[in-house]
């Protein structure tokens, strides 16, 4: 990673750690690539965590994961991906390091993300139970349907090292900043952890569609962690 390349920074923000010492951070646009630290990241923390990934088991059978970073390297080819990270904003050697991570997509009602995979075979059994939890976590958001184009989260994680610091709060934050710049009236995504919902909630996010866990266990057959009682659609409009 060059420190030369010029970025759009959002937002720039301190925060106290538990040993009470302050960090300077701040949010920037990063490419995603194949391989590169934003995509190496992602797999690292993203597909390991996020509840229907966990649940899938995709991070664990070698095969899968190798089905789902093609996927993925596909996906990021074929249809524009707007990343922003979180990354210590002074002169230390650790700055510049992803801390978090925000991937959103511009979206038309159109789109399905059914169509996109069409013609890609997948054969381990974790691919194809992610794949199904996609399709019926799809069937809940039609009141999305209304705009013509949207932002759609495709994921926010943060570094396990750096949580409780705000920095959710404030890529979240940025979605709609991103929105404003680009004039796109909306962005939306399901949060499926408590603190993307705190997150969310803390930037006057609503939510279109609450889903008990229980209800989605049932319609797909996985089984997630008890200690979420309910998956989130929420969005956040600037019309």
């Amino acid at each position: 990673m060059s420190g030369t390349v010029a970025r759009k920074v959002w937002t720039k923000f301190e925060s106290k750690k538990p040993d009470g010492s302050i960090v300077k951070l701040r949010i920037e646009d990063r490419s995603v690539e194949s391989e590169n630290d934003v995509y190496v990241f992602l797999m690292d923390y993203f597909v390991p965590e996020e509840a229907v990934h966990k649940a899938s088991g995709v991070s664990k059978n070698p095969e899968a994961l190798k089905e789902y970073r093609e996927l993925m390297t596909s996906f990021f080819k074929a249809l524009p991906i707007h990343a922003t990270v979180c990354c210590v904003d002074d002169d230390s050697n650790t700055a510049g390091k992803i801390l978090g991570l925000s991937v959103i997509q511009p979206t038309r009602n159109t789109d399905k993300f059914e169509d996109f995979i069409k013609d890609m075979e997948f054969k381990s059994e974790e691919m194809i139970r992610i794949l199904y939890a996609a399709k019926v976590l799809e069937s809940y958001t039609g009141d999305s349907k209304k705009y013509d184009i949207f932002y759609y989260g495709r994921g926010i994680i943060v570094h396990p090292e750096y949580r409780r610091l705000g920095i959710a709060v404030e890529l979240v934050k940025v979605r709609e900043l991103i929105c404003i710049d680009s004039g796109i009236p909306m962005t939306c995504a399901w949060m499926s952890a408590k603190g993307s919902q705190k997150a969310a909630e803390a930037n006057s996010w609503k939510t279109m569609v609450e889903v008990p866990r229980e209800e989605l266990e049932e319609k797909t057959g996985l089984e997630f962690d008890k200690s979420l009682p309910s998956f989130k659609f929420m969005y956040k409009t600037v019309d």
